[in-house]
């Protein structure tokens, strides 16, 4: 599996995102106000759901940033997805600094195999760190994320999340609406699967 090197490299990517269908489908970074996220008691669940279930989105009094990448295969069963999902407080304003290990703000990252959803890949709450709001408008917020992240394996394995993932990196999010959102973006349905919320719709 990747290394936190690698994920470094990939966050790269997140100062990138831009809105629009043609990046919709491959990479996605929104933010949803009056949203809640990564809450307390998130993680129980079914097996299937430890890499999705933290990223989930639901109605509530804070602001959630949520960057989700897909990345196709030419191998059979090879495209895989990474997810980082970030719970902030109301009133949020830039240069705004909050300690991940006092619980305010909250971050829970995933990677894995999307043919293998919920079976194969790793997943992790950010237990320190921290998360400062760089700029806030209506048409964008963007914050860095910099934490050290202890990964678990789904099943269990002992030696598919070795060590822990370390995460430095900017997130620039366009807003989005509750209602709006479908499994991949964290808002999955009644009938989705953990295989909806690891594969793009698009």
């Amino acid at each position: 599996m990747d290394a936190g090197g690698s994920f470094r490299a990939w966050a790269i990517l997140a100062g990138l995102v831009i809105s629009g269908s043609t990046a919709a489908a491959e990479r996605s970074a929104l933010f949803v106000e009056n949203a809640s996220s990564v809450t307390d008691g998130c993680l129980d669940v079914g097996t299937r759901e430890l890499q999705f279930s933290c990223h989930r989105i639901e109605s509530g009094v804070g602001t959630v940033v949520a960057f989700s990448l897909y990345k196709r295969s030419w191998k059979t069963d090879g495209a895989s997805f990474r997810k980082m999902t970030v719970y902030l407080p109301a009133n949020l304003k830039a240069g705004d600094h909050f300690s991940l290990d006092e619980g305010v703000a909250r971050v829970f990252f995933s990677r894995g195999s999307s043919a293998f959803a919920g079976k194969r890949g790793c997943y992790g709450r950010a237990e320190s760190g921290e998360v400062e709001v760089l700029s806030l408008t209506r048409k964008m917020i963007a914050i860095r994320v910099s934490a050290s992240i202890s990964m678990s394996s789904p099943l269990g394995f002992p030696k598919e999340c070795t060590g822990a993932e370390d995460v430095d990196m900017v997130i620039r999010a366009v807003p989005a609406q509750l209602a709006g959102l479908g499994a991949w973006e964290g808002r999955p349905g009644p009938t989705d699967s953990p295989f909806d919320e690891a594969n793009p719709t698009n």
